[in-house]
């Protein structure tokens, strides 16, 4: 049995909502499906995603092919990434754990350098004002 990753459409007319499912490949789109493994609401600003990364790596794992849309929403949630680190037998590089809790960090560290560089600007340019001072006098 080919096992798909796909969206199954809820909502209502206009609305749409979708629920992310392990589906067999010859069911309807809004048919039965094997197991739910999240949401997809593409109207709220931003759009909510929601996916059980465990079972969605435990479909992946097994076989089962993403479509098109599940795939992009794999890749944002780093489901997708931390899959193919997987198959290839390498770990997950730690730099993008580092850059997570590196933004926080260098926040509080550009408060404290603004804060240090007004008062050295100050001294070189007043280092540059007496090197023109100097320049007009060598010239005269």
């Amino acid at each position: 049995m080919a096992v798909r990753i796909r969206l199954q459409r809820l909502g209502r007319k206009k609305r749409p909502f979708f629920r992310l499912v392990a589906a067999d490949a010859r069911a309807q789109r809004d048919g039965v499906f094997l197991e739910r493994l999240g949401h997809y609401n593409p109207i709220t600003e931003p759009a909510d995603v929601v996916i059980d990364e465990e079972k969605a790596l435990k479909w992946l794992r097994r076989g089962a092919q993403p479509s098109d849309t599940a795939k992009r929403l794999l890749s944002q949630q780093g489901i997708w990434k931390k899959f193919t680190f997987e198959k290839l037998g390498k770990p997950l590089p730690e730099d993008e754990v580092e850059t997570d809790d590196t933004p926080e960090e260098v926040d509080d560290t550009s408060s404290e350098v603004e804060q240090e560089d007004p008062p050295t600007e100050e001294a070189s340019d007043s280092s540059e004002k007496d090197e023109t001072t100097e320049t007009s006098e060598e010239e005269a």
